[in-house]
């Protein structure tokens, strides 16, 4: 890429620019009073704020950074200066030559416990340097996490606001910032953001690390936000030893998590390593942590910008215990918007908004009871189990068989595949993760377990590698059908997915149990 050489506040030369996403630029720079290379990064606002808002965000942010930048730890990238330009905030830094976990885990896969749990205890050690400083990172996640090329591991990019002031300017104006996947539910659902609300957000970075996935990942922002309300992360099934600490640091109430002491004490152990211990900082009591109260907006205020997510406060609070609030979340509320704000090294990496994009879902299943009222498409045949069982329609040219109770149908030439058996005993989500647990193919990642409500199912969506080395798709849909159930799946490779989907879906609308089975 071409170096830009403006010259910025007088003092930093541009040179190429390292990455872009978002709102958000960085160029590796020279400072040219100290003859030294840095990383500098201009932020723009996000979209969707008013005149006012944006004001009181450009305010804040300069003073945050400044804030944040009394953090002086080997695992926290270093800022060395915060400029104002023309109206625009940049934010000079220590460069890095590294790529971030996300990119490291989207590019190559889960990593061994052992490894991430070597990785978390220095981001833990960083976290500890924040906490020491007086201040919060409030966006702790996978794209924030660097992975350095000298072997070291360092937390970057805090989130707009950091001290106590800086949370309650914002929040007054009705906005909390965070990044969807990572952001505690705290300060989703009731305004209050600790140093165990970075805990938190520690343990997902923990969890995508070892699953590949954030723990609450679904295809909405509004089916995430009701996911985190639920509190309990998706099973993990690769994490091991690593399990219970990840756990413990998610859990709903932030008084019941791992402080930073134990949380390093239970790292060192996975790791089997025993370096200095994290000492434990004084930890707030949550009922004087930092509370994020968030006006009743006036009606004609109501839409949300997509750089912020903001509660409703139509529910009160009872007791020393708080209540969920209700949250209107923006469908573009992505990681980029948000980092706009904070400060990034400089990295290699393409951007976590991109990265994490889950592929199209499989469409839910048509209503059993519905299938003989099904219109057979031209080019279609139906086939009946041997049992009596179900039917189904499939594409005329493809080759039916059925053997041991189980029937399948294979496209011509063979790219596209049907299998139906009979499902899982019981919760049909239990079912499909005890199958998973037993999944030995090659490259294999999860898209995702979940119930489906249109009509009630389960589905099972996941990539492998063949032997041939063809990265191939495939879903598994548990179908209820009286005391028993069906398991309908569906093969193709990942190329031909989207492509497929129209077959898939007039296969699915077309099985049902026929009558009295």
């Amino acid at each position: 890429m071409a170096a830009d050489s403006r010259l910025v506040a007088g003092r930093y030369r541009l040179g190429r620019r390292l990455a872009a996403g978002g709102l958000s630029r960085v160029w590796l720079a020279t400072d040219e009073e100290r003859d030294a290379t840095v990383a500098i990064k201009r932020c723009a606002l996000p979209e969707g704020l008013s005149a006012d808002e944006g004001e009181i965000v450009r305010e804040v942010s300069v003073r945050e950074a400044r804030a944040f930048a009394r953090v002086e730890h080997p695992n926290v990238v270093g800022i060395r200066d915060v400029v104002h330009v023309d109206g625009e905030l940049w934010i000079v830094m220590d460069y890095i030559a590294s790529r971030s976990l996300h990119e490291v885990v989207t590019a190559a896969g889960p990593m061994h416990p052992r490894r991430v749990a070597e990785i978390g205890l220095q981001v833990l050690r960083g976290l500890a340097g924040v906490f020491d400083a007086g201040v919060l990172h409030l966006d702790v996640k996978p794209g924030n996490v660097l992975l350095a090329e000298d072997g070291r591991v360092l937390l970057s990019d805090f989130g707009p606001a950091v001290t106590e002031a800086g949370v309650r300017a914002l929040s007054d104006a009705g906005m909390i910032f965070g990044s969807l996947n990572y952001v505690a539910p705290e300060r989703l659902f009731d305004g209050i953001s600790t140093r165990r609300s970075d805990l938190w957000s520690f343990g997902a970075t923990l969890y995508f690390a070892v699953e590949g996935r954030a723990p609450f990942r679904r295809d909405t922002p509004d089916e995430t936000t009701e996911a985190l309300r639920g509190g309990t992360p998706d099973p993990l099934l690769r994490a091991g030893p690593l399990g219970e600490v990840i756990g413990a640091l998610m859990r709903a109430e932030p008084g019941e998590r791992l402080t930073a002491a134990a949380a390093d004490r239970a790292l060192r152990r996975v790791a089997g390593s025993a370096p200095e211990p994290v000492e434990e900082p004084v930890e707030e009591p949550v009922e004087e942590s930092v509370r994020e109260p968030v006006p009743a907006p006036p009606a004609a205020a109501a839409s949300t910008g997509p750089a912020s997510i903001r509660p409703r406060p139509d529910v009160v609070v009872r007791g020393p215990r708080r209540v969920r609030r209700p949250v209107a979340v923006a469908a573009a509320v992505v990681a980029a918007a948000v980092a706009a704000l904070g400060i990034t090294a400089a990295t290699r990496h393409s951007g976590e908004a991109v990265a994490e994009a889950t592929p199209r879902p499989v469409p839910a299943v048509s209503s059993p009871s519905a299938a003989p009222e099904f219109r057979l498409p031209p080019g279609y045949a139906w086939h009946t189990s041997r049992d009596g069982g179900f039917r189904v329609a499939t594409p005329a040219r493809w080759t039916v068989r059925e053997t041991g109770g189980v029937f399948s149908a294979l496209a011509p030439g063979g790219g596209v595949a049907l299998r139906v058996r009979a499902g899982p005993a019981g919760d049909p989500v239990a079912g499909l993760i005890a199958l998973e647990s037993d999944t030995r193919l090659d490259g294999y990642r999860r898209v995702r377990i979940e119930p489906v409500t249109d009509p009630p199912g389960t589905v099972w969506e996941y990539t492998y590698r063949s032997a041939s080395g063809r990265v191939l798709r495939a879903a598994e849909q548990v179908v209820p059908a009286g005391a028993r159930s069906y398991r309908i799946g569906w093969l193709c490779p990942r190329e031909a997915w989207t492509a497929e989907l129209a077959t898939w879906s007039t296969v699915l609308a077309s099985f049902g149990p026929l009558t009295g089975a």
